[in-house]
């Protein structure tokens, strides 16, 4: 079991932190660092965080009984056995102490974050080809999965929390990985699951309306994407690392963050113009430049293809087009299902209205004389408003749309296919089958040779989430995964 001493894992914590911990338990061996009161174990730190859904502080006792020997919150303490350190911010301190128990490892690692509403997880598998082309061991954590060397984990949130993340990174490092790429969501900044990282090279790609359910407006969710262009700097200065800054400068809010950054000390590397866009060379094959060919399709694929080049050439990072030709697909991604039918299917997880938009509008001028068939839904328990406007692009931009249903959780899902139909009042040219197997199955036995499909939301998912039977307000899981009924329906 991994220790280490409690005089290392507090270092850098603020005087008025340190002050309130008795010296004789210095040298203590710190067994674990956790905010889970269920993973305490003799001599752990327990920090108390005030959730969204329960208030860690109601389980210190239960954290003392285990054994913890320091307990750290924000509220005023109960008891005083183990020590009570009162703390400004308990997320913070609780990166700072994973940090510093895993050694740090950011600091003797290329580190990349990518940040935005959509683009995120193809542009870390671009920089993963490049690096690796580059003969860099690469480290990725996403929303697809978590991966390194030939290991591969699933990944039940796009960032992890803080120690999860610091013994991921400790891991990587230690299984000779040089190079970490990460997605870093906006969740995950505002709750500062990613303080304490110190990033060489940081990537905003867009952004629109997205987690609406948990950011009040999109100021805060601005705000929040912002962080990682700002609490990086001074970790990453401290790790003697300059950090570079790749901004997508068409996007407005890439255009509003360039500005606000002027006077850090970043280097500043806007992209994606329309102009470098619009020289581009697009085909339902791929994309070309100057420099690159690439097998990824559509404008907004170009605009990732451009991020993930101003990175690699801020870092001096060596075969970027080799790297770009490499990557062949990205699961989940516009991703094609080949048959013998010549009916162009494509799985993808666009599941926002913007990035549904975008899919669409790519399609639409690949399919030429033939139809695009979409079939798509909306996520339960989730932000409501962008139901409507997601039927209304579905409606405008399809030939024909089958409405069905996403991950429904506890929501009824006739009662999300409704709020999805008000924005499709004027057009007939859709239907209704909430059954998401059916719904695809009737895609493909509509579909003429030449037609193109495209069934979003869920992407490389293979699951869905519906509400449990047997206990209100839980879900389950069960197996669905769009790629195989889309084969399976194909093939039928």
């Amino acid at each position: 079991m991994n220790t280490t001493p409690l005089s290392t894992v507090i270092v850098g914590l603020p005087t008025e932190t340190l002050t309130q911990i008795p010296v004789e338990l210095l040298e203590t061996q710190v067994s674990s660092v956790t905010s889970d009161s269920r993973e305490v174990q003799k001599n752990t730190l327990f920090v108390a965080i005030q959730g969204t859904q329960h208030d860690g502080h109601d389980h210190i006792d239960a954290a003392v009984k285990k054994g913890a020997l320091l307990v750290f919150g924000e509220k005023s303490p109960s008891q005083s056995n183990p020590p009570y350190v009162h703390v400004a911010n308990s997320r913070l301190t609780l990166a700072h102490l994973a940090a510093n128990f895993y050694g740090n490892p950011s600091h003797s690692m290329l580190v990349i974050g990518v940040t935005g509403t959509s683009g995120k997880t193809t542009t870390t598998y671009l920089l993963e080809s490049i690096l690796n082309t580059a003969q860099y061991k690469t480290g990725v954590i996403g929303t697809v999965n978590i991966r390194y060397g030939k290991k591969i984990q699933p990944s039940d949130l796009t960032t992890p929390g803080p120690v999860e993340i610091q013994k991921l990174l400790s891991t990587m490092k230690a299984e000779g990985c040089t190079a970490v790429v990460m997605e870093v969501s906006s969740h995950a900044l505002k709750q500062d699951r990613t303080a304490r990282i110190a990033y060489d090279a940081v990537i905003f790609t867009n952004l629109s309306p997205e987690h609406q359910d948990f950011h009040p407006d999109m100021e805060d969710y601005f705000l929040s994407k912002q962080k990682l262009f700002t609490q990086s700097v001074k970790e990453s200065t401290d790790a003697g690392k300059t950090v570079i800054a790749a901004i997508n400068e068409v996007d407005p809010y890439g255009e509003r963050l360039l500005h606000s950054l002027e006077s850090h000390k970043l280097i500043l590397i806007p992209f994606g113009s329309h102009t470098t866009l619009d020289q581009l060379k697009y085909s339902a094959s791929g994309i070309s430049g100057e420099n690159f060919q690439s097998h990824l399709i559509g404008r907004f694929n170009a605009s990732n293809i451009l991020g993930a080049i101003a990175v690699a050439q801020g870092l001096q990072i060596g075969k970027i087009s080799e790297g770009i030709s490499a990557l062949k697909q990205v699961p989940g991604r516009l991703e094609p299902v080949p048959n013998s039918k010549g009916i162009h299917v494509w799985v993808d997880y666009a599941h926002k209205p913007e990035a549904l938009k975008m899919v669409l509008e790519t399609l639409q001028t690949f399919k030429q004389k033939n139809r695009l068939i979409t079939v798509f839904g909306c996520g339960g328990d989730r932000d409501r408003k962008k139901r409507p406007l997601m039927g209304k692009y579905a409606v405008e931009l399809s030939d024909f749309a089958i409405i069905t249903s996403d991950n429904p959780r506890t929501e009824d899902p006739k009662q999300i296919i409704d709020e999805i139909l008000e924005g499709t009042k004027g057009f007939r040219n859709y239907s209704v089958e909430p059954d998401r197997k059916k719904a695809i199955y009737s895609a493909i036995k509509m579909a003429r040779t030449g037609d193109h499909i495209l069934i979003a939301g869920k992407g490389h998912e293979d699951y869905q989430m519906i509400a449990d039977p047997h206990a209100q307000g839980k879900t389950i899981k069960i197996h669905l995964s769009d790629k195989e009924i889309a084969k399976e329906a194909l093939h039928s």
